[in-house]
């Protein structure tokens, strides 16, 4: 793929590789605070990173999925944390792009994405509700107001990246007199009033993501805070599209830090030299049989990663087929990400396990990407329903011959 680039791709990654050295400095010490990384936020808001996916129209980058995966996953090399927030205010806002949503708010949330930049993310999880992928009502709550306004109330769970966030969007349950309840989106500043941001996360995995709780205490917002509702039931709105922009961002975030375990390991094992060796571990057949696995894994996440990009940005009247492969494609990729650093780990043996070392917080970093929505049984479920609803429908196998 590297050979290949186009010229906005390497100018894309010429931005993000001394970035993504400078946050490989820094990792340790905030994995082991718990710590948001603010100052990395500010290199990429200086580079113009903080506005990759926003249309070019509106002074933003315009990337598209390829190339966005391509930044994101180097800059994932040098922090996990870093690139999953960043990945998750990119994707939100490349799928408002892409998708045309919310036309009265976007052109102006794309300008300060652009000019300021801004971030933002979903606010959906919630503690007794889990996720939203597997529906229900939400807890918090948006009731109209007299003069027309909203009254938020609410708390949302995992928010990654609140601390450097300059917009939520908040899910909540809408309550209008005469009218059943149904479910909203709000475009909520972090600065609004009754907005407050609890550091909560104090996790095995992405310990400087900011993965916090926001809470909105009688949280007032203006009549057009609401972006869309639907019944309870529908898709919201941003899954309906079935854009592969979720998909890529949990691919790169986990493929990149992949890369840098890789990389961790291949140095250890060129220069370690045991004085009852006297040779280099990676002289050992079996250490290279296992980096050997490394290098397939790793050949196998990217181009599945980049392959799902590239055709989507190449081939428009695929986009059905290639929306089907698009949560498959996170599922090997997050799977691949924590058998890499399996592998790494049993060649290090405990010198991997120490603490503030780059191989120890990515083994860790990586196991988040099982618990990542959409998880793999119900992406491997669904693929193989789908499997047989088309072997059925093309009536391949008649009903009185199942045989192999």
């Amino acid at each position: 793929m590297d050979g290949a680039l186009t010229e906005r791709e390497r100018r894309f990654l010429a931005l993000a590789d001394p970035l993504a050295r400078r946050f490989a400095e820094r990792a340790a010490q905030h994995d082991a605070d718990g710590s948001f990384p603010h100052e990395n936020f500010a290199d990429l808001r200086a580079a113009g990173l903080l506005g990759l996916t926003a249309p070019e129209e509106c002074g933003g980058l315009g990337a598209n999925e390829l190339e966005y995966t391509l930044t994101l996953e180097r800059l994932a090399w040098g922090d996990t944390s870093t690139a999953l927030a960043l990945g998750m205010s990119l994707s939100n806002i490349g799928q408002i792009a892409e998708g045309h949503l919310w036309p009265d708010h976007a052109p102006a949330l794309f300008r300060e994405v652009a000019r300021d930049g801004a971030m933002l993310n979903a606010a959906q999880a919630e503690r007794e509700m889990g996720s939203p992928s597997y529906g229900g009502l939400p807890g918090a709550t948006a009731r109209r107001e007299p003069d027309g306004g909203w009254r938020l109330d609410g708390r949302k769970i995992y928010t990654t990246g609140a601390p450097g966030l300059r917009y939520f969007i908040v899910m909540a349950t809408v309550h209008e007199e005469g009218q059943p309840p149904r479910i909203g989106d709000f475009l909520v500043p972090s600065d609004a009033p009754g907005v407050r941001i609890e550091p909560t996360w104090n996790a095995l995995a992405l310990r400087a993501s900011g993965s916090d709780d926001v809470v909105f205490d009688h949280t007032p917002l203006p009549d057009d805070a609401l972006l869309s509702a639907r019944t309870p039931g529908e898709p919201d709105p941003r899954a309906a599209l079935g854009l592969p922009w979720g998909s890529l961002t949990l691919a790169a975030v986990y493929t990149g830090a992949a890369q840098a375990a890789r990389d961790a390991i291949v140095h250890f094992a060129a220069t370690r030299k045991p004085t009852a060796l006297g040779k280099p571990l990676g002289e050992l057949p079996n250490v290279r049989m296992r980096l050997g696995e490394i290098e397939s894994l790793l050949l196998a996440s990217r181009r599945v990663m980049l392959g799902l990009a590239a055709d989507w940005v190449a081939s428009p009247d695929a986009r059905p087929a290639l929306r089907q492969q698009a949560p498959l494609v996170k599922v090997i990729t997050t799977s691949n990400a924590v058998r890499v650093t399996d592998i790494a780990l049993c060649i290090a043996g405990g010198q991997g396990l120490q603490r503030g070392k780059p191989l120890e917080r990515i083994f860790r970093d990586v196991r988040a990407g099982l618990v990542n929505a959409p998880i793999e049984d119900v992406v491997l479920q669904n693929a193989g329903k789908s499997a047989v609803d088309a072997a059925i429908t093309s009536a391949t196998v008649s009903a009185d011959d199942s045989s192999l």
